[in-house]
């Protein structure tokens, strides 16, 4: 399971605070070395929306994104906390619970099952799995 306070471990120069985050976001980075993290978030937001912000940390984001850059993001944290072998063991379940069973929230799961290859849509399908919520594939 992918853990980002490991890479925050390994790099010593990324700094985090916890503070109350201004307009409700839940996360912000300058691009070069600081995480900002709304105090507010529950262990299972701050591991998704700190991995959200070490992509954009990576990348040297160091403002709001266009919403494709933003999109490829959401889609890149998705995939690093939901990798294929996590998702593809379970069978039957509804959005929320397989969120909680994964540790992200629903709209990483979401983002996850949005960006599903055909390969594994076609993989899913062929085992039975049903995922109830709002997803389309």
């Amino acid at each position: 399971m992918f853990d980002p306070w490991k890479i925050i471990g390994a790099n010593p120069w990324i700094e985090i605070h916890h503070i109350r985050m201004p307009d409700g976001k839940p996360g912000a980075t300058d691009g070069a070395r600081t995480i900002w993290l709304d105090d507010r978030l529950t262990a299972r937001e701050r591991r998704c929306v700190l991995t959200h912000e070490l992509i954009h940390l990576q990348y040297e984001h160091n403002a709001c994104q266009t919403p494709k850059i933003e999109r490829r993001v959401r889609t890149e944290t998705a995939h690093l906390l939901v990798p294929w072998p996590s998702l593809a063991m379970f069978e039957h379940a509804d959005l929320a619970t397989l969120a909680e069973e994964l540790n992200v929230t629903d709209l990483v799961l979401e983002d996850r099952l949005q960006s599903l290859s055909a390969l594994e849509v076609g993989l899913l399908r062929e085992r039975g799995v049903t995922i109830s919520g709002d997803v389309s594939w």
